[in-house]
């Protein structure tokens, strides 16, 4: 049997309702700092996922700095690569906040060519970068909680990478 058709209408309503619903969605984005001390009847968080967040979160302030230098380097890409500067910051505050006793990594410099279209490469491959290890350590997060606020982090990261792909060509 094949598969029914999407009419145009249903397309082109969903496409439409994307933007309103997304923010949405990501709006949900929270994860409670642990305990330091277990609950009765808790277990303490998995140690190893202390350490997956680090490795999130220095992945998240390395995508800032490329952010930071593709605006830098092509001023006019500040208000499209707002949206994605926003999203990072956003995680890596709520990410940091889980493992409030970890240091804040920096992140290397990173020089950004001064063109649109070669800056808005650079920050797509940083996006693939990003997401790559989101994707990776939802796979890995031993608390649910983790996983899936990684799995929002790779959700946006997969959407902002996938407008950026098409800014570049168009």
């Amino acid at each position: 049997m094949a598969a029914p058709l999407i009419s145009r209408r249903t397309t082109l309503g969903s496409a439409l309702a994307t933007p309103v619903l997304l923010p949405l969605a990501l709006g949900g984005c929270d994860i409670d700092p642990p305990r330091a001390e277990p609950a009765p009847g808790q277990t303490a968080p998995p140690p190893e996922d202390s350490a997956l967040v680090a490795s999130v979160v220095a992945e998240l302030v390395r995508a800032e700095a490329v952010v930071a230098a593709a605006v830098a380097a092509v001023p006019s890409l500040a208000e499209r690569l707002a949206p994605v500067a926003d999203a990072h910051a956003a995680h890596r505050e709520v990410l940091a906040g889980a493992v409030p006793d970890a240091d804040l990594p920096t992140a290397e410099p990173v020089t950004v060519a001064p063109r649109i279209v070669p800056a808005l490469r650079t920050v797509g491959r940083s996006e693939q970068r990003l997401l790559r290890a989101a994707r990776e350590a939802c796979l890995v997060a031993a608390s649910g909680d983790l996983a899936r606020v990684l799995a929002s982090v790779a959700a946006s990261t997969s959407q902002h990478a996938a407008a950026l792909s098409t800014e570049v060509v168009s």
